[in-house]
Parts: C-alpha cells; structure tokens; sequence
C-alpha cells in the first residue's frame, strides 16, 4: 500500500502538469487517447484542490474520469465521422469518384473502348455500346481496375 501513498501527495498543480504533459505527448504520438487521460488529469486537479482521497480512491476516480473523458470522446468523433463519411467517400479513389458524372467521347469508339475528356485530361472508357460517336454524351457507371471508367450511353431524363 505504500506504493501508491505518493499519489496523496499530488497537489493540483502535479495533476495540472501531467494532464499538460499527456496534451503535449498528443502532438507526438497520435491516436487522441492521451489528450482524454489530459482531460482527466485537470479534472483530477480541480478535484484534488477541494478534497483529499485515499491513494485507491485517487487511482479509481482517475481510471473513471480517463474511462468517461475516452467514452465521450470516442461517441463524439463516430458522430463526426458519420456525417462526413459521403463527403470523403473517394477522397482517394480519383476514378470512383467519377461515378455518375457526364462526359463527353472524344473519339468513336472502338471495341468497347473509347477516350473522354474529363476535366483537363482524357481518361480510358470501355462501354457494351460500339454505336458510340465523337461528341456523344456517356455516364460513368462504374470503374475498373481504377483507371478505367465503365460508362453507358446518357439519355436525359
């Protein structure tokens, strides 16, 4: 027991300093974790300014305040996360994000295949439809092996 009569000692300003070091420690190992354990020990020092606990009171309170700070944490990034998962849906997928877009056919197509322009460049369209022209107006459907973009004759609606 008297391994854990040190943690008594600890003023308001100790735990100030280790919830500053866990917030700095953040900086360099990322994961968000130890900025939740940051939170706990401020808190622990607002507590321990008021009130004396016992070194098993002090050890559970803490792991409490870590478990809850983390618990909070994690709920409120999954909310973050869901609401802008379909805005960064082909963050790094440059072809999938083409899904559903119009273009033009810059060349007849040939076999299956064909050339549109998209944007500055001229990306590899393959297609079921051979009656393709130049100029003809496609809609990307799908993409294959990442480079290639399924497309399919557009027709207004």
């Amino acid at each position: 027991m008297e391994l854990f009569n040190w943690i008594t000692e600890l003023d308001y300003l100790a735990w100030f300093t280790i919830g500053l070091v866990f917030a700095i420690s953040e900086l360099f190992i990322p994961g968000v974790y130890l900025l939740w354990f940051g939170l706990a020990s401020f808190t622990m020092g607002i507590l321990v300014h008021f009130t004396t606990f016992t070194p098993i009171e002090t050890c559970v309170i803490f792991a409490l305040l870590g478990a809850v700070y983390s618990a909070v944490g994690w709920w409120a990034y999954a909310k973050i996360l869901k609401r802008t998962s379909d805005k960064n849906k082909y963050l790094n997928d440059m072809a999938g994000a083409h899904i559903g877009k119009v273009y033009n056919l810059s060349q007849d197509v040939v076999d299956g295949r064909a050339k549109a322009k998209v944007g500055d460049s001229f990306w590899l369209v393959q297609t079921e439809d051979d009656d393709l022209k130049k100029g003809d107006k496609v809609m990307v459907v799908g993409v294959e092996d990442g480079v290639i973009l399924k497309v399919a004759r557009y027709e207004k609606k």
